[in-house]
């Protein structure tokens, strides 16, 4: 057996979230993953959760690890973990050999400094047995999305120190996730269910209302351009001190932009897009907006200054107008076939 394994990883062209990052760090070393990604991550969410130091913002949660068809995923309880192998490092390094990520719940206070506790998520792809460490990829090593090596003796203890509700993944089940790659399905471009979903951007309305079944419960949700009308909303009571801020919404943002400048050349190279287009240009000015509000409201969280909040609201509202008449645009263009 070799003395170190690191299974392909791959900067993920969004950065919002640990599962999307996670989920396209894989996706993104294998192109014809590529049909399922732009069939899929078009309608924003917005969750009110009470008690959070804002709302909760994702691309519609299709639950990525569990329905991706390119992906096999294997969750497993710790009390299972434990029956199959009491060291845990000796099981997260069979499982690499078996082509396996692990993700799971760890306190990362073990191996970040400066912090007491601190449950967070792990993405663990390779290991080193000569110098005994992990290697993994998380926000918590740099701020950002990033790829480290993490000691097993600390990984261990990070591990084991996680207790009862820390172990939040998966809507609470806890325990260990093991996900490998798997082209024996395949997937079919839909472009029908492209065009449902945007028409359910423009409308606010949850296309995939009718497979509840594969979702977790949820509070309140708005969905496509009704997300911007509760940014406002949220940004006013930001400004009144009434909520704190939080720029990852902004961020959810960006990522969703980035992915939509990604699709509209990917539909006119299949052929689902009629040529000759300005759609391209038009939404890189608006992807300009959402980094232009992201990076504002950082600067509000540094400043306080409320005047940023007035200029990040406008841009909300231009961003608005102008993905709105792009999606009615795009959807008049697409060739459904």
């Amino acid at each position: 057996m070799s003395s170190s394994r690191i299974l392909p990883m791959q900067y993920p062209i969004i950065t919002s979230w640990q599962w999307v990052a996670n989920s396209f760090a894989v996706l993104g070393n294998y192109p014809e993953t590529e049909p399922w990604i732009m069939n899929h991550f078009i309608q924003l969410q917005l969750t009110t959760n009470p008690g959070w130091i804002s709302a909760y913002v994702d691309f519609f949660r299709t639950p990525v690890f569990e329905y991706c068809p390119w992906l096999f995923h294997q969750h497993l309880k710790r009390e299972t973990v434990r029956f199959i192998n009491e060291d845990i490092c000796a099981f997260i390094v069979d499982c690499i050999n078996l082509n396996n990520y692990i993700y799971g719940v760890f306190d990362q206070a073990f191996f970040i400094q400066g912090h007491d506790r601190l449950p967070h998520d792990l993405f663990i792809y390779g290991y080193d047995l000569e110098r005994r460490v992990f290697h993994a990829a998380d926000f918590t090593f740099t701020g950002k999305y990033s790829f480290a090596e993490v000691p097993f003796e600390q990984l261990e203890k990070g591990y084991h120190a996680i207790e009862g509700d820390e172990d939040w993944l998966f809507s609470g089940k806890g325990g260990l996730s093991l996900i490998s790659f798997d082209d024996s399905l395949g997937y079919e471009f839909n472009i029908s269910n492209v065009a449902a979903q945007l028409e359910g951007f423009l409308t606010g309305h949850n296309c995939f209302e009718k497979s509840r079944e594969m979702t977790h419960k949820t509070n309140p949700c708005v969905y496509g351009l009704g997300v911007y009308d509760q940014f406002i909303e949220n940004l006013i009571k930001i400004q009144n001190k009434e909520q704190g801020a939080d720029y990852r919404p902004f961020h959810v943002l960006c990522d969703h932009k980035a992915l939509m400048l990604r699709r509209i050349p990917f539909l006119e190279q299949h052929g689902y897009l009629k040529p000759g287009t300005n759609l391209l240009e038009r939404y890189q000015s608006i992807e300009n907006d959402a980094f232009l509000c992201r990076n504002l409201l950082i600067k509000y969280m540094k400043t306080n200054q409320s005047s940023i909040i007035d200029k990040i609201i406008t841009n909300i509202r231009k961003i608005r107008k102008e993905e709105e008449e792009q999606i009615e645009s795009l959807l008049s263009k697409l060739v459904i076939v």
